[in-house]
């Protein structure tokens, strides 16, 4: 048996930003469990239009370094209607900003499948093919298919969908990201975000379109809910394990990377609470998302044209036309004002 202090479960986002943050608070002894390595988790995390807003990058303590390129909007397209939102943001280059956060936790990665966890006495249990790991502190960093949040916690994701990203051929040099929104993506959108080198990450859930040109082309499936239960005793469980990502925009880079170091800060302080506290209390975890999804998810045609009639004379003025919006479209209210703080708060 294999002992340490803390045991991370997965070396994503959450997991290494919780990993980085342990160590500049003093934290040690300190292992990270993988169960993917070289080509295969490089593809896994290139499967992601790897946008983050200006705010979460501050919040989150990464450096620009990982940037690919700059954004300062984004297009909502609904028909006829495109809706241009001002919002300042970066597309990074995922894979480098794993291996910058990596080198910078100095922890010990040993590639291993977690098969399953249990409480002990005085800590954890974490067991592998070959080995158990023993662990006073748990984080659950591992994905949509957390071992950790099955065992331990007991719930499952509310919402479960599989999005296709496709790297194609294109202009890589714009500053916007757009996205398509019409009942052939119910629930979703399609999206279309600059990238690197000459080409564009395109996606959407699978069955709802297709791209066969691309350069490549990954699936991984995007979790969330409304349970917000992250902390059992000396356990925790963060981004995709803790089904942190927004139901709306489906970004979930900045809520793990937030919530990793929100975990280890309470760590190190010695009481877990604290990082339930921040879940709990959040607006990028509000129901109201939740809400407005189920909403979304419902419209036709005829209610898309509905929502987007306020906007049809353009988006000059956009915050008078959401509060006009939203007075002449009481039961849209939601979904607009969902919108609105996502693209301020949660990405």
């Amino acid at each position: 048996m294999i002992r340490c202090n803390v045991l991370i479960i997965g070396s994503g986002l959450a997991g290494l930003s919780a990993a980085v943050r342990l160590r500049e608070m003093g934290v040690e002894d300190i292992i990270i469990l993988e169960r993917m390595s070289g080509g295969q988790y490089e593809h896994y995390h290139r499967t992601c239009g790897e946008a983050i807003s200006d705010r979460m990058v501050s919040l989150a303590g990464i450096g620009r370094d990982c940037a690919i390129r700059s954004i300062d909007s984004a297009t909502i397209a609904c028909g006829s209607v495109d809706i241009h939102i001002h919002t300042k943001g970066i597309i990074i280059d995922r894979v480098e900003l794993l291996k910058v956060m990596r080198e910078s936790s100095g922890c010990k990665v040993a590639r291993a499948s977690v098969r399953t966890v249990k409480r002990a006495d005085d800590g954890y249990i974490a067991e592998t093919e070959d080995e158990e790991y023993h662990c006073k502190y748990l984080i659950g960093a591992d994905g949509a298919f957390s071992v950790v949040r099955k065992n331990l916690f007991g719930y499952r994701p509310e919402v479960k969908m599989a999005a296709v990203n496709n790297l194609v051929e294109g202009n890589s040099e714009t500053a916007e990201i757009r996205f398509f929104v019409s009942p052939q993506y119910p629930g979703s959108y399609r999206w279309d975000f600059p990238s690197k080198d000459g080409l564009r990450s395109v996606g959407y859930m699978q069955g709802t379109d297709e791209v066969t040109d691309y350069v490549e082309q990954g699936i991984r499936f995007i979790v969330t809910g409304t349970n917000r239960t992250v902390v059992k005793d000396n356990c925790c469980i963060v981004g995709d394990a803790a089904l942190l990502a927004n139901p709306l925009s489906y970004g979930g880079i900045g809520a793990a990377l937030l919530s990793g170091r929100k975990a280890a800060e309470s760590i190190a302080k010695g009481d877990l609470s604290g990082y339930q506290k921040w879940v709990s209390k959040n607006l990028m975890f509000n129901p109201h998302f939740m809400q407005a999804y189920y909403t979304f998810k419902e419209w036709d045609q005829s209610e898309f044209d509905d929502a987007t009639a306020p906007f049809l004379s353009g988006s000059n003025l956009l915050l008078l036309r959401g509060l006009y919006a939203v007075l002449r479209r009481p039961k849209w209210a939601n979904v607009y004002m969902s919108i609105w703080m996502g693209f301020k708060y949660c990405w």
